[in-house]
C-alpha cells in the first residue's frame, strides 16, 4: 500500500480570465471534483508542484491539505499547459475513496534489451505506453515494467497478457490481445537508379554537336523562305579548261581568231 503524498492547496475565490494573474505571481489555479461532491476551486504554488508531478504523474496517491482542516484523498485527473511553451496551466484532482476501487491509466516501464534488436537488427514499435487498471487508490503502481529480454526472434510480441502485476490488488482491465510491442525487421525502401549527370566537358561536346547538326540542316543564305535545300553543285566536266599551271608556256599573239559568221553560231553555210 503506497503512503500518500501530502499537497498543500488552498481555497481559490479568483475565478475566469482573472486566474491568470495568479499564473504570473508563481500559483497554479485547480479544481478538486467528484466523490459525489460539488466541484471546488483550489490553487497550490506552480513551482514545487511541478518539480513534484515529475516524480508523481497521475497515479501517486495525494492527500490534500489545507481545506477546513480535513485531508482529501485524490488523484491528480489532468494537467493544462501551453502549447507553445509547456508551461503548466492548471491541474485537476479528482477525490476518491480508500475503500472503493477506481480505474487509472498506468504508464509502461520498458527495461533490458531486446536480443532481436542487438543481435538480429530488428526495430521495436510500440503499439502502447500505458494500461488502464482497477484498484484501491492506495494500490495502484505508479508504472509497470515490461521485459524486453523475452523478445529474441523477429516478430516476437508483448501483449497485455504478458503483463506481471499483483493480481491481488489490481486488475488490467484492457483487452488481453491488445499489443504492446514488437520486434519487426527493417524495411529498406529501394531507390529509383538515378541518371549520372554528364561532367563539364561532355556537356559542352554534346551543346557543339547540336550546334553542328542544327547548322547542317539550317537552308543557305538568302533562300526563299519554305524552300528545299538543293543538290550540291556540279562538278566540273572533262574537258573544260583549267587555269595553267605555273611555268606553263602562254598562248601566243596572233592565233587563230574566233570564227564569224553562220559557222560561228552553228548555222549550216548556204549553197552558192
Amino acid at each position: 500500500m503506497a503512503e500518500a503524498q501530502k499537497l498543500a492547496v488552498r481555497p481559490r475565490t479568483v475565478v475566469g480570465k482573472k486566474v491568470a494573474g495568479l499564473r504570473r505571481e508563481g500559483t497554479l489555479p485547480g479544481v478538486i471534483f467528484g466523490g459525489h461532491k460539488d466541484s471546488t476551486p483550489v490553487q497550490t504554488e506552480l513551482h514545487p508542484f511541478e518539480r513534484s508531478y515529475r516524480r508523481w504523474g497521475n497515479t501517486t496517491l495525494l492527500a490534500l491539505e489545507g481545506l477546513d482542516g480535513d485531508s482529501i484523498p485524490a488523484l491528480i485527473h489532468g494537467v493544462s499547459r501551453d502549447t507553445r511553451t509547456g508551461r503548466l496551466l492548471h491541474v485537476d484532482f479528482q477525490r476518491v475513496s480508500l475503500t472503493e476501487k477506481t480505474h487509472a491509466e498506468v504508464p509502461l516501464h520498458f527495461i533490458h534489451e531486446s536480443p532481436a534488436v542487438r543481435t538480429l537488427g530488428a526495430v521495436l514499435v510500440h503499439a502502447r505506453d500505458h494500461v488502464t487498471v482497477e484498484a484501491f487508490p492506495q494500490d495502484i503502481p505508479h508504472s509497470i515494467e515490461v521485459d524486453l529480454s523475452g523478445l529474441v526472434e523477429i516478430d516476437d510480441a508483448i501483449y497485455v497478457r504478458d503483463l506481471v502485476v499483483d493480481a491481488t490488488t489490481v486488475r488490467v482491465i484492457d483487452d488481453p490481445d491488445d499489443l504492446l510491442v514488437k520486434a519487426v525487421p527493417v524495411r529498406i525502401e529501394e531507390e529509383a537508379p538515378v541518371a549520372a549527370a554528364p561532367v563539364e566537358g561532355e556537356a559542352a561536346a554534346a551543346e557543339g554537336a547540336e550546334a553542328v547538326a542544327e547548322g547542317e540542316a539550317a537552308p543557305a543564305a538568302g533562300a526563299a523562305p519554305g524552300a528545299k535545300p538543293g543538290p550540291p553543285a556540279a562538278a566540273a566536266k572533262p574537258g573544260a579548261p583549267t587555269a595553267p599551271k605555273p611555268g606553263a608556256a602562254a598562248p601566243k599573239p596572233g592565233g587563230a581568231a574566233p570564227a564569224k559568221g553562220p559557222a560561228a553560231k552553228g548555222e549550216a553555210p548556204k549553197k552558192g
